[in-house]
């Protein structure tokens, strides 16, 4: 099953992926981008380096790692293996610049290492059982056991399916989603203010569906509701008006 199978950890861009991300250059190579964010899964940083290595403006475009946009933990594809191997190849003195100070500020505000900061959105678990399954994977990942951090994570995406338990609730991951908003409309007020200038955000299925799915603010039941809004598709560029 691709959802547990461990062989799609953190999983890249296949082939196809790469040329769709490419084929969005010649639309961003005419905005005017301010900055760019992406969550800190490596299919990001793949998508940003191929519509952005040719942007005219690219020596001084920013994409900056935020953790609140993350896609919500469901499956294999959406675990770290090694982050400190995908810091030390997008970093601020990449072809792309690539800064990770709001991610690493995030993490020292959380007691989970930088690997794990997911853990920081599983809301379905009492914490001394979240606690335990984060030691667990922490020690493999501290003795560079990958072989046996992979079945652990495999096996922590096979027990959601089996419980059939949603790790991350919609509630938590509408709370974050309103505060990365909230970030972007006090951190960039002039620039939501300028019409030509443009912010983009690199995210995932999930939390664009919530982002600009409106009615879900106004469901009584969020824990059972399920966002009614299309699903968007690879590279699909969609706008959104705060």
């Amino acid at each position: 099953d691709r959802k547990t199978n461990p062989n799609f950890i953190d999983c890249k861009l296949t082939p196809k992926g790469i040329e769709q991300a490419k084929s969005m250059k010649d639309i961003l190579n005419n905005l005017n981008i301010e900055i760019v964010y992406i969550s800190p899964m490596y299919r990001t940083f793949q998508t940003a380096f191929y519509i952005l290595e040719n942007h005219p403006n690219k020596s001084n475009i920013k994409v900056v790692i935020h953790p609140l946009i993350n896609e919500a933990t469901s499956c294999v594809q959406d675990y770290q293996l090694d982050i400190k191997k995908t810091k030390a190849e997008f970093n601020m003195n990449s072809k792309i610049k690539f800064d990770w100070s709001i991610f690493d500020d995030f993490v020292k505000n959380i007691k989970y290492q930088e690997n794990f900061y997911y853990f920081d959105n599983f809301d379905c678990f009492e914490e001394n059982k979240k606690n335990e399954m984060y030691q667990k994977l922490k020690y493999y990942y501290e003795k560079n056991d990958f072989n046996s951090l992979k079945k652990g994570l495999s096996d922590l995406s096979r027990m959601r399916y089996e419980q059939n338990k949603r790790f991350e609730s919609l509630k938590h991951l509408q709370i974050r989603c309103n505060k990365f908003l909230e970030y972007i409309k006090t951190k960039h007020k002039d620039t939501l203010d300028n019409k030509e200038k443009k912010i983009l955000v690199i995210a995932h299925t999930s939390f664009i569906k919530i982002a600009t799915d409106r009615t879900i603010y106004e469901s009584e039941d969020i824990q059972n509701y399920h966002p009614n809004s299309y699903s968007c598709n690879n590279c699909e560029i969609i706008s959104i008006k705060l």
